[in-house]
């Protein structure tokens, strides 16, 4: 039997969970646990993100298993609040009127009705503690299908079209330029009007971050609403955070500048419960808003999830059998790493997936749309022979808003933008790094009798990427030396040369027994590099 819970230790554990947020710089994550597609209360949302922040999709034991997915053995359950019923009989009442039903007798007419009683503490489970059939994921298509300018316009027309056509609630939005400046737009509360200033937002994305933003203020503080004397900093901080959440919820890059505000709320923590609460309350509204303006497409994605057509798609281009088990590198292009991974087929329910080297269980979805296929490694006892290079299957593409994207074999959509050439650039480096780090590491795992020829390669690789990443061209390093400096590149993106990476380690602890390998393995490369000088010297 469940145990019903004092409301007093509730609200003493969700106060705790809030200064927590506060204390330790956490307020984002909650913000991102709510931008997830999540239809909790705000204090679950609170519960979630204080212990599985990364939280993605959550459902209850036997809703996953009705999903066609199952927990994980092992896998520790997250705690929220679930209210208990009890059924009372009430008198029913005339909405328009407040006067009690009477039936043919006179007497009053009686109902039946659920009311909450207390709550307990329930158990569920975020996706990545989960296994089975694929569940379809509407966030992300929607995020893929609005990297396109033109569905982000289409959008954000069809947007404007749907509030000024609106006669229930007066609200206009418009477009206007005023040069000079520096704002990109604003909220009118006496007039109830938005304008997007075009001299200032003029990309798609521009335009279509500042309406949500405005859009925002226009729900939360119009002049009717009991938040419109606020003062400014508070109001600020909503419009932001509510923006904040339909933009992650988009997939856009963005950030908080009103922080400092925010910080304030920590000071009153009824005032932030209300100030969060209403946050969420509103970007829902919106993101349901805009999605219902998409809902065609939204209907044909549902209606195109068909894993049997992405199986056949996959071997047509690939020239394997899901059957034989083929084992497949990947390039995840929105945070520039490499895995390999082996199909395998559930027991369960005999759907296939990916389990990749990281004991990640990739949906068979995902490939050629998350992650792109580099190499097929081995294949019916086969070792891969035309080995790809990260380098000659990703490429840089500018964009119409300015910016550059990474792209997979010259497809139209990207997971990774950046604001300068160099930068996308750099990130093709670390992510080829990475891929040859990647294929030493399947390596090491292979009995194929075959591997030296692709060690060898491997080493090549490896050394002219670390050439490249440290700006020497002549580089070379010894297998394992190579690794270890490779491995710690990685995982320190922003060095750029060999005196910056020697600049580092000098000031790194020795007492780390990975520190102490990796100076070892830098001596190493410094030896290497004057033994080529010397060598040369002789020639």
């Amino acid at each position: 039997m469940s145990k019903k819970l004092d409301l007093t230790d509730i609200n003493k554990r969700l106060e705790e969970n809030l200064e927590a947020m506060f204390r330790d710089n956490r307020f984002q994550e909650m913000l991102d646990v709510m931008a997830s597609g999540h239809q909790y209360s705000f204090n679950n949302v609170l519960m979630i993100v204080s212990q599985h922040p990364d939280a993605t999709m959550v459902r209850g034991f036997r809703q996953w298993q009705e999903l066609g997915r199952h927990v994980n053995k092992g896998e520790k359950g997250i705690d929220i609040f679930v209210p208990l019923f009890k059924k009372i009989e009430t008198q029913k009442v005339n909405q328009q009127t407040g006067e009690i039903l009477r039936d043919a007798n006179g007497d009053p007419q009686t109902e039946i009705r659920q009311s909450i009683n207390g709550f307990t503490v329930g158990k569920v489970f975020d996706i990545s503690q989960t296994d089975g059939k694929d569940i379809p994921n509407v966030r992300e298509f929607v995020q893929n299908d609005l990297k396109s300018t033109e569905s982000l316009t289409e959008l954000y027309e069809r947007f404007i079209d749907s509030v000024n056509q609106n006669d229930v609630t007066p609200l206009t939005i418009q477009e206007e330029a005023h040069d000079g400046k520096g704002y990109g737009g604003y909220y009118n509360q006496m007039t109830n009007e938005i304008v997007i200033n075009t001299a200032v937002s003029q990309t798609a994305e521009q335009k279509f971050r500042v309406l949500i933003h405005e859009y925002a203020h226009s729900q939360l503080h119009h002049r009717e609403s009991e938040l419109k004397e606020l003062p400014r900093g508070h109001k600020e901080a909503q419009a932001e955070c509510t923006a904040y959440i339909v933009s992650q919820y988009y997939g856009f890059d963005t950030s908080l500048s009103s922080t400092g505000y925010i910080a304030t709320w920590a000071q009153d923590l009824d005032l932030a419960k209300q100030a969060i609460q209403e946050v969420q309350s509103t970007s829902r509204v919106m993101i349901e808003q805009l999605n219902s303006l998409q809902q065609e497409k939204i209907n044909e994605f549902y209606q195109s999830i068909n894993p049997e057509k992405v199986k056949e798609d996959l071997e047509a281009k690939f020239g394997f059998s899901f059957e034989d088990n083929p084992t497949l590198q990947l390039a995840d292009t929105k945070n520039g790493l490499v895995v390999y991974g082996t199909i395998e087929q559930s027991e369960r329910d005999q759907h296939y997936f990916l389990r990749t080297n990281t004991n990640r269980i990739v949906p068979i979805q995902d490939i050629g749309e998350r992650y792109g296929v580099l190499n097929v490694l081995e294949n019916n006892k086969e070792l891969v022979t035309d080995y790809r290079k990260v380098e000659d299957v990703l490429e840089v593409t500018k964009l119409d808003e300015g910016t550059y994207a990474v792209t997979l074999e010259g497809g139209d959509t990207s997971q990774r933008t950046f604001q300068k050439k160099a930068e996308a650039d750099q990130f093709i480096q670390k992510t080829g790094l990475a891929q040859s780090l990647n294929t030493d590491r399947f390596l090491s795992k292979s009995s194929h009798p075959e591997k030296a020829r692709l060690h060898q390669v491997n080493v090549q690789h490896l050394n002219q990427r670390l050439g490249n990443v440290l700006n020497e061209k002549d580089l070379k390093a010894e297998h394992r030396a190579g690794v270890t400096l490779g491995w710690y590149l990685v995982k320190n993106p922003r060095i750029q040369s060999k005196a910056e990476l020697g600049k580092q380690l000098e000031q790194a602890n020795d007492k780390n027994a990975q520190m102490v390998r990796t100076k070892e393995a830098f001596q190493q490369l410094g030896s290497a590099v004057k033994d080529k000088e010397q060598e040369l010297e002789r020639e």
